[in-house]
């Protein structure tokens, strides 16, 4: 019983993953509809390679891609596994929710792209707001509506 509910944890987790991956990359590209798609995964992948993700080769958009989706896997890892704490010391979803955008956005720019070699970025406050909003609706949303599900589903299927 135990192999089987960490099965079906493993599962919810990556479908959650590959879910808030998605929406956080199409919203990405939606908010920053000037700039090419690739443009975007490039300059994810220089946070690793630096200016040289920025070359002609396709080859950075693909890792671009693939460190958008760790970082996704990773974050929706994170709070599906802490939602049943957070909500507990949150007690309301839609808190639970801006937290988690806020906790996001606050590590990745202040933490993680400031320590990458992505290149420096200006500040505009229009672009904090539709980063912030981008996370609320591509994790904190699904992580939390997802999660829910689960918890709810798998507390039930152990009283029966």
């Amino acid at each position: 019983m135990e192999e089987v509910k960490r099965k079906n944890l493993l599962t919810w987790i990556l479908l959650t993953g590959l879910l808030t991956g998605t929406i956080d990359a199409l919203l990405a590209i939606i908010i920053s509809y000037k700039i090419p798609a690739a443009t975007i995964f490039k300059f994810i992948a220089s946070g690793v390679f630096g200016m040289a993700a920025f070359g002609p080769n396709a080859e950075m958009i693909y890792y671009g891609i693939l460190f958008h989706y760790c970082i996704a896997f990773a974050w929706a890892t994170t709070f599906f596994l802490l939602y049943d704490k957070l909500l507990s010391i949150l007690k309301i979803r839609s808190v639970l929710i801006l937290v988690t955008g806020l906790i996001i956005w606050v590590i990745m720019n202040l933490v993680v792209v400031p320590l990458s070699h992505t290149p420096p970025q200006p500040f505009h406050i229009i672009r904090v707001i539709e980063g912030f909003a981008a996370l609320l609706l591509a994790f904190g949303v699904p992580v939390t509506v997802i999660a829910d599900k689960f918890y709810s589903t798998t507390s039930a299927s152990l009283h029966e």
